[in-house]
């Protein structure tokens, strides 16, 4: 028997569904961070060999045994970068079909089942992508941490930062998210997040895994945090908002799913979101994914 296997490279770690090509998943695994351009060709190709190699051994097949890998991954929307994960699969000693996309597209399938719909994405970074019935794709959001991924964890981590500078330097208000992030990155006072930013080698899944105490701090009462998560809110509905007009689906019923961390667990930001959706996109109905993205690349490798 033949099988395919279905990848979600994510931000902060990454998906594998194994599955045979009636579409039964028959092993999941799990793996480190998969962004070529937030870590690199050599980091990626070691994560994946391995993440490859122990699930081959788990479900006792080897690589032979597998027809097709599709991947979806941050950071693969131009040629070029398409051809730098082709040449990091072929590494692993892959030789079938591949297929490699943005890790957003993969999402839509997993998420409203290859249907017409819009996926929005938004954990350590953020990014929406939706598709029609005539075919028809439209993206927006996904420039990465430093250009964009507005209202993604990494946002609101930042955003979080700044205004704790700004209430050092007496341009704002105190806020009750200093003590929390401060105590949390064992830091002394406010100006040590110089070195933790420029510095120390924190990445942006480190500075988006803040974004939970800006939740705290929203949840005590804090102003400041409360902003934040609604300004987040507000740049998910922006995103949506583009793509959703794009696609002309802005007066009929359809489907918007939502994942990640952000916009699933953040209590503000979700319920923020869904006002705004709800005022503006009635029609429109907001729901979580059907399936995760690693399903939705095991259906894009069985059907395209």
């Amino acid at each position: 028997m033949c099988y395919v296997i279905g990848i979600d490279g994510g931000g902060t770690k990454t998906a594998l569904k194994l599955a045979d090509k009636n579409e039964n998943v028959i092993l999941t695994m799990e793996g480190g961070p998969c962004n070529i351009n937030s870590m690199g060709k050599e980091a990626v190709l070691n994560m994946l060999k391995e993440l490859l190699n122990d699930t081959l051994i788990k479900a006792q097949l080897s690589l032979e045994d597998i027809e097709i890998i599709c991947i979806g991954t941050a950071g693969v929307d131009r040629p070029s970068d398409k051809a730098i994960m082709e040449e990091i699969i072929r590494s692993t000693g892959f030789k079938g079909k591949t297929i490699i996309t943005n890790d957003a597209v993969t999402a839509l399938y997993g998420g409203v089942g290859g249907a017409e719909g819009v996926i929005l994405i938004s954990g350590t970074g953020s990014i929406c992508y939706g598709r029609n019935t005539n075919g028809e794709t439209k993206r927006a959001g996904g420039w990465g941490h430093i250009i964009g991924d507005e209202g993604s964890g990494y946002y609101i981590g930042i955003s979080a930062i700044n205004r704790i500078a700004k209430a050092f330097d007496g341009i704002e208000e105190s806020t009750l998210m200093t003590d929390l992030i401060l105590n949390h990155l064992k830091l002394k006072n406010s100006t040590e997040l110089i070195d933790y930013v420029y510095r120390s080698g924190a990445g942006k899944s480190e500075i988006a895994s803040l974004a939970k105490l800006v939740d705290e701090a929203y949840k005590q009462g804090d102003i400041a945090a409360e902003e934040i998560l609604e300004k987040a809110a507000y740049e998910l509905f922006l995103v949506s908002k583009a793509v959703l007009d794009s696609l002309n689906l802005n007066n009929k019923k359809t489907v918007l799913a939502v994942n990640g961390s952000v916009i699933e667990k953040n209590q503000r930001v979700s319920s923020e979101f869904k006002r705004l959706m709800s005022k503006n996109y009635p029609l429109v109905e907001v729901v979580n994914m059907k399936n995760d993205a690693a399903y939705g690349a095991v259906l894009m490798a069985i059907n395209g």
